[in-house]
């Protein structure tokens, strides 16, 4: 569908753009807090934008802003947050790696290699318990697979049949040896 690939483009776009401007101003020193960016991870977020509702969450890691984007999250907000202005979807304490905006179900980021995993599976727990339609989506890098955590919260979430979507970032890396 045409107008399917132009939406997703879009949203991919608006990412990267959003992104490479953090990029452009980041140098002047305005922005108060540590900014990890998702340049070239932008197809996800899009999808995930196009594919749940408002009420179905999302959680990610520090390199969360193309999710918190995709997710619908106000870009205002977190163009504060990351200036630490008290307009930001964090009141400007958490900065880049906290980002929250509710109204999406974009639930927030974390620093904390494998935090978003539980909580991730905790809100299926939370759509099943109380037998609602909501999906959990919950992003982090091959890093946290590494993390006990998560071997626990995939078995727990398979065990229970929650409805919770992993989505796993594979770092590929080439070492070059001379």
């Amino acid at each position: 569908n045409k107008t399917i690939k132009i939406q997703l483009f879009e949203i991919m776009l608006k990412i990267r753009m959003v992104e490479e401007e953090i990029v452009k101003r980041y140098h002047l020193g305005q922005m108060r807090c540590p900014t990890h960016l998702s340049i070239g991870q932008e197809a996800v977020p899009a999808a995930l934008g196009l594919n749940l509702t408002d009420r179905d969450y999302a959680i990610s890691t520090h390199r969360g802003h193309g999710h918190y984007i995709g997710k619908g999250g106000s870009l205002r907000s977190m163009i504060a947050e990351i200036y630490g202005k008290s307009t930001g979807c964090s009141k400007g304490r958490g900065g880049s790696m906290h980002l929250i905006d509710t109204n999406v179900g974009f639930m927030g980021t974390s620093a904390i290699v494998g935090n978003s995993i539980p909580v991730g599976v905790g809100f299926g727990l939370s759509s099943k318990i109380n037998k609602t339609d909501q999906i959990s989506s919950v992003f982090f890098g091959d890093g946290a697979t590494e993390e006990g955590v998560y071997y626990e919260s995939v078995n727990f979430a398979v065990l229970k049949k929650l409805p919770v979507l992993l989505f796993v970032k594979i770092i590929f890396t080439r070492f070059i040896v001379h």
